[in-house]
């Protein structure tokens, strides 16, 4: 496996990728897509997308539009969450008052506005997870029926949810002071909301770099140490299901090589990463093996501005952004 850098982008504030198309905002506020600007009046704020392939964004004048392959003004005097509910519904943010604002939930298709009064975490076909805290709950979409609620304080603070496989919802908790490395991960019946399982906070977890792996029905975590020197970028697999510990290890191919992971991606039974041989900055992007962890390949970044921040990958290539707005593009050869 090999890749070759295949292009540089300069001044890009913002991307996504989905099947090898590009589309970000540069420094001077114009939407572009695969190298054709699709917006060019220099007020872009933000955009979402996988509107079945089609996009909505928002403008400094507080205007949000529809793109397909004309632009379409949705609606005036409106702001635009990054986060969309689905690929039908986005939600909407109208100032009322200084600091004050009201939040909506906005069909596309209907073209027609629900207020709400809390955004949900985590989004279903026939439920919502909102957080509060250490508060879950779930709410029945159907009936507007909160089904069940429960605090998890004991734990800490919710900091992510992983997503739900076979009925059961994985959540990774974070405590801070002098608890602050003691993370854990929880499975609740999606159903009642009682605790299945909650992995001991013993383990080396961390709260934000885990992600849900559907198609290996596991939790991964992986998480590199700042150091100068090789350190451990300790590994936990869990079996989704039955809240097994699987792998408990920290990756040798890395740490031989001096790498410390930063931001990584699981596709296709490889872990895309970047990492860093210093103490902050990313320098290197390379590929694990997603099962034996040796390095399939990696490279060492030439020309950064600053460390990576973004990560983004499909079958054939590797997006990484720096934080000098510069978008490195690597392509399978």
């Amino acid at each position: 496996m090999k890749y070759n850098l295949l292009k540089k982008i300069i001044g890009l504030d913002n991307f996504e990728t989905q099947n090898d198309n590009l589309l970000y905002i540069c420094t001077s506020k114009n939407l572009i897509l695969n190298n054709e600007i699709i917006y060019d009046q220099n007020n872009l704020v933000s955009f979402v997308k996988d509107f079945n392939g089609n996009i909505v964004f928002s403008t400094s004048d507080n205007n949000i539009y529809f793109y397909d392959s004309s632009t379409t003004l949705l609606v005036e005097d409106y702001s635009l969450s990054e986060k969309k509910y689905n690929n039908e519904k986005i939600y909407i943010s109208k100032r009322i008052s200084r600091g004050v604002f009201e939040t909506f939930l906005f069909s596309i298709k209907e073209n027609k506005k629900t207020l709400i009064t809390e955004i949900p975490w985590f989004v279903e076909n026939e439920y919502n997870i909102f957080c509060n805290g250490s508060v879950l709950k779930k709410e029945n979409i159907l009936n507007n029926i909160i089904d069940w609620e429960i605090n998890l304080g004991d734990c800490g603070v919710l900091r992510k949810i992983l997503g739900v496989i076979n009925k059961k919802l994985w959540v990774s908790m974070y405590r801070g002071g002098i608890d602050k490395n003691k993370n854990t991960l929880i499975a609740l019946d999606i159903d009642s909301g009682q605790i299945n399982y909650q992995i001991p906070n013993n383990y080396d977890i961390s709260d934000w770099f885990v992600e849900l792996i559907p198609e290996q029905s596991s939790i991964l975590s992986i998480h590199g140490k700042i150091s100068t020197h090789p350190a451990d970028s300790p590994l936990i697999e869990i079996n989704a299901n039955t809240g097994e510990i699987i792998r408990n290890q920290r990756i040798e191919s890395l740490y031989s090589e001096n790498l410390k992971i930063g931001f990584w991606k699981v596709l296709n039974d490889k872990i895309y990463f970047t990492a860093n041989k210093d103490v902050l900055n990313g320098t290197h992007i390379g590929v694990l093996d997603y099962h034996t962890l040796e390095i399939l390949w990696a490279s060492k970044v030439d020309e950064m501005r600053g460390g990576f921040i973004d990560l983004q990958v499909t079958e054939n290539k590797i997006y990484a952004l720096d934080t000098g707005n510069q978008l490195h593009v690597f392509e399978r050869v």
